[in-house]
């Protein structure tokens, strides 16, 4: 819903997202989560991206306190520091700050570079590692001031996590290559992600169908599967708005005083 004040300001209501946001989920239920769950929430954060995209937008501002949780599934949200690509320049807030750890690495190296699709598609990446670890990238790297350098300079990258499928591994690891040229696109990103989803239903099928003959198949997996092959079914598929302002986070930076 929309409403429109005296003064020709405007608010959105949307529905609430009773579970909080994906750093919140992640803490109180990542020992439960399976990695048929896990590759559902990736889906829907890539699903709510490549919509974004589709549109000419780009988000600028990823990380998972901008991704909330509503029934277990993932909206994207905080449209902040969003732009139209044709509208983005170098001296444009939501080209200059950020958190750390999902930033561009180009950032940090030129002042003047320009966020852009590949930006987000970095950023879609540390999030698709962060969903394996259950905690956020870099914690225990103590000297903060120097992240950014680390990132950018030197590579630093978070180790992939035991357990994480190959495939899923370089995926990721392709989206936060610091050469945005070398980065998937998000319909590349979208179409894998959905392809290990679509192998995972099978292989719980085929589980369930080796224990109990008699079972029925995972519809709801199915299903899930299914509801996101049209997305112009969908316009507003996995994408919400948040009023908490992140600039108010401590950990947003300005990168060009970093």
């Amino acid at each position: 819903m929309i409403f429109k004040f005296q003064d020709n300001g405007y608010v959105v209501v949307l529905e609430y997202a009773k579970e909080g946001n994906l750093r919140e989920y992640l803490t109180k239920k990542f020992k439960s989560l399976e990695w048929g769950k896990k590759i559902q929430m990736a889906l829907d954060i890539t699903s709510g991206l490549n919509f974004l995209h589709s549109k000419g937008l780009i988000h600028r501002d990823l990380h998972s306190k901008n991704i909330l949780v509503n029934d277990g599934e993932l909206l994207i949200a905080d449209f902040g520091f969003s732009e139209r690509l044709t509208e983005v320049t170098s001296n444009s807030t939501g080209n200059k700050m950020g958190v750390i750890e999902y930033i561009e690495p180009k950032c940090f190296k030129d002042k003047d570079y320009v966020k852009d699709k590949r930006s987000d598609v970095y950023s879609l990446g540390v999030l698709l590692w962060e969903i394996t670890s259950g905690y956020p990238p870099f914690r225990n790297i103590e000297d903060r001031d120097m992240l950014g350098y680390q990132i950018s300079h030197n590579n630093l990258r978070e180790d992939p996590i035991e357990g994480t499928p190959l495939e899923y591994q370089l995926l990721y690891q392709e989206c936060w290559d610091d050469d945005p040229a070398k980065r998937p696109n998000i319909d590349q990103v979208y179409e894998e992600i959905f392809r290990l989803c679509n192998v995972n239903c099978t292989y719980e099928q085929e589980d369930s169908l080796a224990v109990a003959s008699t079972s029925a198949p995972n519809i709801g997996c199915l299903n899930s599967l299914n509801n996101q092959l049209d997305q112009s079914d969908r316009p507003d598929l996995c994408l919400s708005d948040n009023w908490i302002d992140p600039r108010n986070e401590s950990v947003i930076v300005d990168i060009n005083r970093s």
